[in-house]
């Protein structure tokens, strides 16, 4: 009989693509994986995967098993939706995907008093700025700059996430402030990666002429924003972090550089789980009362 341990690693591999990337996928060692995959071969007789320089490719039969080792994972996703939703207990973990921004420090500072309402509820943050698949059980709840299209997802927006640009105040002594866009060619400038640059509304030309004076690039939008933190240059900056920060100036009179809003998504049957109900219901109310930070209006 097969294992559907060894069904769950052997459609890891499969889509990723090699053994190294299914491993941090899982969360296991390289050679934990290989050694499943042996043992999987070995019970079905044949190779199911061709070991190349480039990594891992699928033999005809292991194409076949993938489409019904998928029917199988969404069945068991389904039947663990099913078991998770009538859970009543106020008790055990709950996991929230959320991007960077936000996941890395702000929402950890908001979570104090759900701890003090909740104490048997653990907090599990997945700070992943690729969309997690909540219909696999990868997060329980997520916080998303898109709606989601999933039917057997439930999404609320709540918030509107802006951007201003910043510079710390001893940069700006140092430098001056600048007295409009055009003249930030001049000053050191951070900017984002193209990959980030990507999924904002920012003007190409405009990007290209700022880097002709960039002081420091990243695909980190902590790392980016660290950079404005310490003074390296003038950069987009979320307005609720600058609302906590003193040190910090928004320039332009309250410029909006690039915005986008903020989706709460949860699974329609783990909202019935009363520790996720509770997770979301608090995110929902704490994210509405910082809706004027969010925004930079505050």
């Amino acid at each position: 009989m097969i294992a559907w341990d060894d069904l769950k690693y052997f459609l890891a591999m499969a889509e990723n693509g090699s053994l190294s990337a299914a491993a941090r996928k899982l969360n296991v060692s390289q050679p934990t994986l290989s050694r499943r995959l042996t043992a999987l071969e070995d019970d079905v007789g044949v190779e199911l995967f061709s070991r190349t320089r480039t990594g891992l490719e699928m033999t005809a039969l292991g194409d076949q098993l993938l489409r019904h080792a998928r029917h199988m994972q969404d069945d068991v996703h389904a039947i663990e939706r099913l078991i998770t939703g009538q859970d009543t207990n106020l008790s055990g973990s709950v996991m929230i995907s959320c991007i960077e921004s936000v996941g890395a420090g702000w929402l950890v500072r908001k979570l104090k008093p759900f701890r003090a309402q909740y104490p048997g509820i653990t907090v599990d943050i997945k700070v992943d700025n690729a969309a997690s698949d909540l219909l696999r059980r990868e997060a329980d709840i997520a916080l998303r700059m898109f709606r989601p299209v999933q039917n057997d997802l439930v999404a609320k927006r709540t918030v509107t996430m802006n951007y201003g640009y910043y510079a710390t105040r001893d940069y700006l002594a140092e430098h001056g402030a600048p007295q409009s866009t055009k003249e930030l060619k001049d000053h050191s400038f951070i900017l984002p990666h193209d990959e980030i640059l990507a999924h904002t509304k920012t003007d190409p030309r405009r990007v290209y002429a700022l880097s002709q004076s960039a002081a420091f690039r990243s695909n980190s939008m902590l790392a980016l924003a660290s950079a404005v933190e310490e003074g390296i240059g003038i950069g987009a900056y979320p307005c609720m972090l600058a609302a906590e920060n003193d040190n910090l100036v928004r320039l332009f009179e309250g410029l909006t550089v690039f915005s986008a809003d903020i989706w709460l998504v949860a699974h329609a049957e783990l909202r019935r789980n009363a520790r996720i109900r509770a997770m979301y219901d608090y995110l929902s109310d704490m994210l509405h009362d910082h809706a004027a930070a969010f925004a930079g209006n505050g």
